[in-house]
């Protein structure tokens, strides 16, 4: 009996899974056939059964002696609405990967990453093509992504160095103008002075006055360029004193008025070496602009130390604004990169830069982490 028992139970126990396993397998048949097959299909079985039940129902009703208009409306509006279910799921099923197209370029336009496998999951042979296509490109976006971000990533190295390079190419011209050229104009000024004081005659006098004029004018000069491509004070004494005297000099030279404002920063506070460097040049670059185009009478220049240990920079002027979009327009074919440069120096430490102009001047403001994390200086 126990043999008996387990061979007929056998089959009923492996059963189970041979169906679940064949209609798995009927179901990847049907939805591997093209849509408008399975439509053709699906609307076939329907206007059959349809017609058939309906033949069968209304013979029966017939040999009764109930059929009437009655029970033929009920009939009709049976049919339809069974008829209406089942091709209500029938396209529903059919354009399911149509659905699941849209959800997978949703997430793709949305932002998401690898998004784009989903379209491998995708069987209906009428998009299988459309989504192969459409992954590869995917990928192919992805790949390029990647590369123009090494590529920009790159790009900002060797900006960064180029920039590096030029700063510490000016303190070197800056120091030998200092030590080398003004010490000889200096000995030259000394020596027209004595020349001067043993001049034979009036006339020789004078001339050597002129030279000794011209020669301490070049000194000016000389000091003043070495200053502007490298003021001592910013690596003895720190930002705050270097831009104070930048602003000094900017409004003496343009007749306009400065003033700065500090905000849990002080003068004798020191940052970063490049952050310092960064700041300074373009509060430089900035009231350099000022001067040659806004015919400003007012500047105001914040600096304040944020809350998220954030450095801000704002430099606002009352004078004539421009248009952003042609001074791009005019630096690409080759103006002056002056906004660029703006923009490129608070990149390169990790920070913004946020340039608004109009008819009531420009505003200036830069962004940039107080200890820069990934500096390519």
């Amino acid at each position: 009996m126990q043999d008996t028992h387990s061979r007929f139970s056998a089959p009923a126990h492996h059963g189970v899974p041979f169906n679940k396993k064949a209609i798995r397998e009927k179901q990847s048949l049907w939805f591997q056939l093209p849509l408008l097959q399975r439509i053709l299909i699906s609307n076939l079985l329907i206007i059959s059964c349809s017609a058939i039940i309906g033949s069968w129902f209304t013979a029966q009703l017939a040999e009764a002696g109930s059929f009437n208009v009655v029970t033929f409306v009920i009939i009709i509006c049976c049919a339809t609405l069974l008829s209406g279910s089942i091709s209500f799921f029938t396209l529903k099923s059919a354009f399911r990967p149509f659905h699941e197209l849209q959800r997978v370029l949703t997430k793709i336009h949305a932002g998401y990453p690898r998004a784009h496998v989903a379209l491998s999951r995708i069987n209906d042979p009428d998009v299988r093509e459309f989504t192969g296509a459409l992954r590869q490109m995917l990928v192919r976006l992805e790949d390029n992504a990647r590369v123009i971000q090494e590529d920009q990533h790159q790009l900002q190295i060797m900006t960064a160095r180029v920039i590096t390079a030029q700063e510490n190419e000016r303190k070197r011209i800056a120091r030998e103008l200092h030590d080398e050229a003004s010490q000889s104009l200096t000995a030259i000024i000394m020596g027209l002075d004595a020349a001067r004081r043993q001049a034979r005659d009036e006339q020789q006098e004078t001339r050597l006055g002129s030279l000794r004029d011209m020669a301490t004018a070049t000194l000016d000069e000389l000091r003043k360029l070495a200053l502007d491509l490298r003021p001592t004070m910013l690596d003895d004494l720190g930002l705050v004193p270097a831009v104070r005297w930048l602003s000094r000099g900017a409004g003496e030279r343009a007749n306009f008025e400065v003033k700065l404002e500090l905000d849990r920063i002080g003068d004798t506070d020191r940052l970063p070496p490049e952050l310092e460097t960064c700041l300074f040049r373009i509060t430089q670059e900035s009231l350099t602009n000022i001067i040659k185009h806004a015919q400003a009478t007012r500047v105001d220049i914040r600096m304040s130390r944020l809350l998220n240990d954030n450095i801000k920079l704002e430099i606002r002027d009352n004078g004539k604004g421009f248009n952003m979009s042609e001074a791009r327009h005019k630096a690409i074919c080759g103006g002056h990169l002056g906004l660029f440069d703006i923009e490129e120096r608070a990149g390169l430490l990790g920070g913004k830069a946020s340039i608004m102009s109009g008819d009531s001047g420009t505003t200036i403001q830069i962004v940039v982490p107080l200890k820069p994390h990934g500096c390519p200086f």
